[in-house]
């Protein structure tokens, strides 16, 4: 018999069947599963010293709960805190060494990204420190990150390698990730091999082209040190040809692919993405309508960073016309050094509500389930039904809506 917990008298526990159900496609507040004065029990288990939830047994109203339960271990919420389906951050690039304040100084003064990179700025600061850092170096940097991201109620989060650009320091990062994963088996960590973030100043293009599909992506695949591959396909960096080539290896290799798509320009990469059947299609600031239909189309997750473009003071994705047209679309911070510094979830709901004219419904799909299914797991994550992971975060909230109405407040 498994060690049991309930949690009881949630002022609100969001379910999310119903946004299950619907594959995360134009979700509505009847698809959220809300349950007032809500109860979830759930099993625990042991994970070295650490006891952490793992199952959910029984979800509904706190006075619905079943006698079998009555006495197990209770903690009851008074009706003052909010229960959902814990966070997934499913695009971040958490691993990485370094300082870019001064860049953000020039860019707010106006500077473009663009004109940083070519002084040898941008990703090629973040790049010089990272591959200066030593492992453990990098690990203390992240786990001082990591417990940040549960701070702000995620509970699974994709960690990206991309600034090693090298087959030494990508490998590194993708280790440092893989520690992680062992030290923390309270959060579900997911890594991606992104060494096609850039090119590298101090290699040519075909050279360090020919090292991503021969020495890197072989090495990744045989180690098992990510489950999926990342490609950066915009003006002036990876080529769609190049991104396909890149992305058709690692499906050889056994890797599932995303794309960051479309963000600088329309490369067609979201309609790319979609057609290799990846897991997402990250940015979309410039998508296409032919690319909006392509998604509409797939499994492939739209996933919308509106942090990125609110530090860009870029114009944002189509997320209405995305929704509307049928795409599964996702929320995540983006977040890394040069272009999305923040690690609250909390206020890119915030921007989503703002800016991409998201709906509560659509928010709270958008930063559970359909982020789950970004990365391949909405079938044990991103809803609280039984049998599935009891990933669950408990917001110091009465309502949802109140961790995004109060910005870059921190709700847990």
């Amino acid at each position: 018999m498994p060690k049991l917990r309930a949690l009881v008298h949630a002022s609100q526990l969001f379910t999310g069947a119903g946004i299950r159900r619907k594959d995360g496609r134009k979700i509505q507040e009847a698809d959220l599963g809300l349950i007032e004065d809500g109860a979830l029990v759930y099993s625990v288990k042991k994970v070295g010293s650490k006891e952490i939830p793992h199952r959910v047994e029984w979800v509904g109203a706190t006075s619905g709960l079943p006698k079998k339960y009555s006495r197990v271990s209770k903690k009851d919420l008074k009706k003052q805190k909010v229960v959902t389906a814990g966070f997934v951050d499913c695009h971040t690039h958490l691993v990485f060494a370094g300082d870019r304040s001064e860049e953000f100084a020039l860019r707010s003064a106006g500077a473009t990204y663009e004109e940083i990179a070519k002084k040898g700025g941008g990703i090629a600061t973040t790049v010089r420190a990272t591959r200066e850092a030593t492992s453990a170096q990098l690990e203390k940097l992240a786990e001082v990150r990591l417990k940040e991201a549960y701070a702000w109620g995620i509970r699974t989060v994709e960690i990206k390698s991309g600034y090693g650009l090298s087959t030494e320091s990508e490998i590194k990062i993708l280790e440092v990730v893989q520690k992680l994963i062992k030290k923390h088996p309270e959060m579900t960590i997911v890594p991606t091999f992104l060494g096609a973030h850039a090119y590298p100043k101090d290699q040519s293009r075909e050279a360090y082209l020919n090292d991503l599909l021969e020495r890197m992506l072989p090495e990744v695949a045989r180690r098992k040190l990510a489950t999926s591959c990342d490609v950066f396909i915009d003006d002036g960096y990876y080529t769609r040809d190049e991104g396909k080539r890149i992305l058709t290896k690692a499906k050889e290799l056994g890797l599932a692919v995303r794309v960051h798509a479309d963000e600088m320009g329309d490369t067609d990469s979201a309609a790319l993405a979609a057609e290799l059947g990846a897991l997402s299609a990250d940015h979309l600031l410039k998508v296409s309508e032919k690319g909006i239909q392509k998604l509409a189309q797939s499994q492939t997750v739209s996933v919308l960073l509106p942090g990125t473009a609110f530090y860009l003071k870029a114009a944002h994705a189509p997320a209405r016309k995305l929704i509307q047209s049928g795409a599964c679309v996702a929320l995540s911070t983006d977040f890394n050094p040069g272009t999305c510094m923040t690690q609250s979830l909390p206020a890119i709901m915030t921007l989503g509500a703002l800016y991409l004219g998201m709906s509560r419904a659509e928010i709270l799909a958008a930063v559970t389930y359909n982020a789950a299914k970004a990365l391949g797991l909405s079938g044990s994550k991103g809803s609280l039904e039984p049998g599935k992971d009891a990933d669950f975060t408990i917001l110091n909230a009465q309502r949802f809506e109140e961790i995004y109405y109060r910005f870059a407040w921190q709700p847990s």
